[in-house]
């Protein structure tokens, strides 16, 4: 039998027969065509060791394995091309063009500001006289020189002095908004160039600071808002009983403060659905990965044998895939609960899409359901032989031979049948060989329930494999026992 080198090995039998008599294999009752039934959850092997025993999947089998998987790669590779190709490019322009779009209304704040200050040193400020600037009067600000000879019931300088402060901030949210802006319009270009690529890792790295650039965009067009309407406040009580020269000067104001309240109104919904893009396409990336990987353990060189040998993890990963795809992106039941939950990104997936993808894992479920058979199959038979070889060395042992007796022959069967039963490594065989057949029952019974139970099915093919690994390592043992001992 040939040997795979993988990343891991099945338990030894006598440490997983241990477990199951002490009773920490967990035993799942499961209610498949309204009737009960038991089965033990597998061992899985640990890592970086070789497996003792792996099924060989023969060259007339692979073809058609290989092609429903081709299949459910190809089809979610779709589904990512086409969010990342038509999703992933007005959202961000969008936010760039806030950030632009909030830096050229508050320079128009700046430069009508300073145009004021020109024609008027107090701005219009009810309470300050009109004087001639005196050395001694001077009061040096943001704008110019005003002179202040303020009338105790009216606060002019308090007024002045937010006046100034909110212009600061507001304009230094201007300026922040373009540097933001410049900085999205580069990242969007790589992310563009990746897309183009179908470079899932490079897109998986630049989300997280496309996401962050755009909060940042949407913070400074929320704060330049808040400060715009209480400057805008503050503009309108200033401009009152203004000369007819600035009445222009200070409508200008008023008109840029509230064109740098207009990019926060797009800004939300437009964060909120790239950053929804982003990561479905980073979770259908690893997603897609996955699937890849699986493709590729069947696309691999066949064995010295002929037969080609996977790694026990492909199961594994097929259905942790599949229950990932159900939970994350299309938000259904998805059946047995695999470890490592994660938020739900399906937001940004149209239902046509969840549709699509959802009939993809039915590709899935047939090409897991022949690996599944195949090693019910292959490693019943391994068992049985392990028993044969395993009979006739007792037989042997007890001095079996035609020529007895018949009471001899009984008392020889007898002392061969305690022996077979209290071999250890041979019944650790027959109860996984047994769990093996009653998971692959399970995952006909679930796989014929159709629509919604794909995950349950890939579940249990997924056990009928460890249990066949773990089956036919206890019956290799036997065996080699058996001819060597």
């Amino acid at each position: 039998m040939t040997r795979m080198r993988t990343s891991s090995m099945f338990l030894p039998c006598v440490y997983m027969l241990t477990i199951l008599l002490a009773g920490v294999v967990i035993l799942a009752a499961r209610t498949v065509a309204q009737a009960q039934d038991a089965t033990f959850i597998p061992v899985a092997p640990p890592e970086g060791v070789e497996l003792v025993y792996n099924i060989p999947l023969q060259p007339w089998l692979v073809p058609t394995v290989l092609d429903l998987k081709v299949q459910f790669a190809d089809g979610l590779s779709a589904e990512f091309n086409d969010i990342a190709d038509n999703q992933t490019g007005e959202d961000l322009s969008v936010l760039v063009g806030a950030g632009r779009e909030l830096s050229v209304a508050t320079m128009r704040i700046r430069a009508a500001v300073d145009a004021i200050g020109e024609l008027d040193v107090t701005f219009g400020i009810e309470g300050i006289s009109r004087i001639i600037p005196a050395e001694s009067a001077l009061r040096d600000t943001l704008f110019g020189f005003v002179v202040w000879h303020e009338f105790s019931s009216t606060p002019a300088r308090g007024m002045m002095t937010r006046f100034e402060s909110r212009v600061d901030r507001v304009i230094a949210g201007g300026e922040a908004g373009a540097d933001l802006a410049t900085e999205l319009a580069a990242a969007q270009e790589h992310l563009e160039q990746a897309v183009a690529q179908g470079d899932l890792g490079r897109i998986a790295e630049l989300s997280p600071g496309i996401i962050e650039t755009s909060e940042r965009i949407d913070a400074v067009c929320g704060a330049v808002a808040a400060g715009a309407r209480d400057l805008g406040a503050l503009v309108d009580s200033l401009s009152v009983d203004s000369t007819e020269l600035l009445v222009e000067r200070w409508a200008e104001a008023s008109r840029a403060v509230a064109d740098a309240g207009e990019p926060a109104q797009r800004t939300g919904t437009a964060l909120e659905s790239m950053s929804g893009v982003l990561h479905i396409l980073v979770e259908l990336g690893g997603l897609l990965e996955a699937a890849v990987t699986s493709v590729d353990a069947l696309s691999a060189t066949p064995g010295a044998d002929g037969n080609l040998y996977i790694p026990w993890t492909v199961m594994r990963d097929d259905w942790v895939l599949a229950h990932d795809l159900k939970e994350r992106v299309i938000a259904e039941s998805a059946g047995q609960t695999a470890e490592g939950e994660h938020e739900y990104v399906g937001h940004a997936a149209t239902g046509q899409a969840k549709t699509r993808i959802a009939a993809l894992v039915v590709l899935q479920v047939e090409a897991n359901a022949i690996l599944a058979e195949r090693s019910v199959e292959h490693t019943s038979a391994l068992v049985a032989e392990a028993r044969d070889a395993l009979e006739e060395r007792h037989l042997d042992r007890a001095g079996h031979s035609d020529d007895l007796n018949d009471n001899r022959k009984a008392k020889v069967f007898e002392q061969v049948d305690r022996d077979l039963r209290e071999n250890m490594e041979f019944a650790s065989a027959r109860i996984s060989a047994r769990a093996a057949r009653v998971a692959l029952a399970l995952g006909r019974a679930y796989d014929a329930r159709g629509v919604g139970y794909e995950v349950d099915a890939l579940y249990n093919y997924h056990n009928a494999w460890l249990h066949c690994l773990n089956a036919g390592a206890s019956a290799m043992r036997v065996t080699g026992e058996a001819w060597y001992r």
